[in-house]
């Protein structure tokens, strides 16, 4: 998913600056000094990406970040609150917003649910 994003960029756009650890992946786009977006991404011991926060500086900005996950159409995002979206139960993934109005940032998690747990969640 990582490389996926990076893929993205092409000539003439914002060089990616990216920071790497053992645990994390830090992407930070630049399109002016003081208008940005950080990708997030933390990985377990296997390697395996366990969440993704993206954040910004702006409401519109984070916004539109998030329309365009939610547009994905193979997740079939479903909101269950004000705060929380959830994936179809095989991608097992739920979208969480920050509570604090004025932040501008929202983070993928990687679930390990049960289906019984996934049906409650989606009011079943």
């Amino acid at each position: 998913m990582v490389l996926k994003d990076l893929k993205k960029y092409k000539a003439g756009t914002p060089i990616p600056i990216i920071t790497a650890t053992d645990s994390t992946i830090n992407v930070t786009v630049k399109k002016t000094a003081s208008l940005h977006t950080d990708f997030v991404y933390q990985f377990d011991k296997a390697k395996k990406c366990k969440s993704e926060r993206v954040i910004t500086g702006c409401d519109s900005c984070i916004n539109k970040w998030l329309q365009a996950t939610l547009r994905i159409g193979k997740y079939g995002w479903k909101k269950i609150n004000e705060n929380q979206y959830i994936s179809k139960y095989e991608y097992k993934m739920m979208i969480e917003l920050p509570v604090k109005p004025g932040e501008h940032y929202y983070t993928i998690l990687r679930m390990d649910w049960s289906k019984t747990l996934y049906d409650i969640l989606v009011g079943k």
